[in-house]
């Protein structure tokens, strides 16, 4: 491709979605690094001792904002469960044996404004994820630590900033052991991509765009991508405008598998992207390529990104940036502006005072 014709799709970016992904290994290390402000501030907010942690992480946030929750036992070996609360209330059982982090990229989400709320009332809010708006103005008021993030992105373009706070607090209460080497494995898988698509003159992530146009967007992970690929689909939906679905083995298996028998008739085309897991098991692998097999005569595309990391959370964040590529190039190849979402903003200006 030349250049001039990639310059003809990346004029659609208007605000440089591609220039954002080329950002995630620095937003890592800059996430890191804002927690890190914060450290003795978080340490004495879990006063327990001899290294306790808490009986579960409860991480509330939506959207773009809340993926952290699910990447973060997905890239780490956690030492407490971690919930994601995606909705406006706490689970009844959280009690003060647990801990509270509220992340909202605009300060202003309303479900998580108010889970902090309900929080703030059993006292259990460890610390709160923002650039602002209310919900660090709720904080400072109660004495809560707020870890600031850097303003002007999209907040499903900051994943790594987010996920990066998010795991230098977690490290705190002793959820994960040792952040440094957690970003710093992220940082190496997300900077393989990164190269990948910013050097030559065809991208890599744009040839996948390309066959996967005019599809219906399936996504299928396993165990550690289950989280990735349901942040290919968020970003997919989001960037590219498209449907896209996530599913994820063994559980596919018992259920969605047999929901393929009829999609031909549908008229849609389908295509199918894998995320094989950081070393799979036979048995995980098996299925990956069975189902394939067994659904090949309706799936009229399959790609298979199977990570070259040999760490954890080098393969998770291997595996998300070639999503957010994608699904950048997916708008782009269309003519469409990957950047507003204005379904999402009509939705929330007529829920406003409801």
């Amino acid at each position: 491709m030349t250049t001039s014709t990639l310059d003809s799709l990346t004029a659609h970016d208007t605000a440089d979605m591609l220039g954002a992904i080329a950002t995630l290994p620095s937003q890592l290390a800059d996430g890191l690094a804002r927690a890190r402000v914060l450290r003795e501030e978080l340490t004495a907010a879990w006063p327990a001792e001899g290294g306790a942690t808490p009986r579960t992480l409860v991480v509330c946030g939506m959207g773009g904002s809340g993926v952290g929750s699910d990447l973060l036992p997905a890239a780490a070996d956690v030492a407490a469960p971690i919930v994601a609360v995606k909705g406006y209330d706490l689970p009844g059982w959280v009690s003060d044996e647990d801990r509270v982090i509220c992340v909202s990229y605009s300060g202003l989400t309303a479900e998580t404004l108010s889970c902090f709320r309900q929080a703030i009332q059993k006292s259990i809010v460890h610390a709160v994820i923002t650039t602002g708006g209310e919900l660090a103005e709720l904080a400072r008021a109660e004495g809560v630590p707020v870890v600031e993030l850097p303003g002007g992105m999209q907040p499903r373009a900051a994943v790594g900033v987010i996920f990066a706070a998010l795991t230098g607090v977690a490290e705190t209460l002793n959820v994960v052991a040792d952040a440094d080497h957690v970003v710093r494995d992220a940082i190496a898988g997300a900077t393989l991509v990164v190269e990948e698509n910013t050097a030559g003159d065809e991208p890599a992530a744009l040839g996948f765009a390309r066959q996967l146009h005019d599809h219906v967007v399936v996504i299928y992970g396993s165990g550690q991508t289950e989280a990735i690929a349901h942040r290919w689909k968020a970003q997919v939906n989001e960037n590219g405008k498209v449907p896209c679905f996530a599913n994820a083995y063994p559980e596919l298996d018992h259920n969605e598998i047999v929901g393929w028998e009829y999609a031909r008739a549908t008229g849609a085309k389908w295509a199918l992207v894998e995320l094989l897991p950081f070393a799979a098991s036979d048995a995980i692998r098996a299925r990956f390529d069975i189902t394939r097999r067994l659904i090949s005569d309706v799936v009229g595309t399959d790609l298979r990104f199977e990570p070259s990391s040999t760490t954890r959370a080098g393969a998770a964040f291997e595996q998300l940036v070639w999503g957010d590529y994608v699904s950048v190039y997916l708008a782009l190849v269309r003519g469409i502006d990957p950047s507003p979402v204005e379904r999402i903003q009509s939705l929330k200006g007529e829920l406003a005072g409801r």
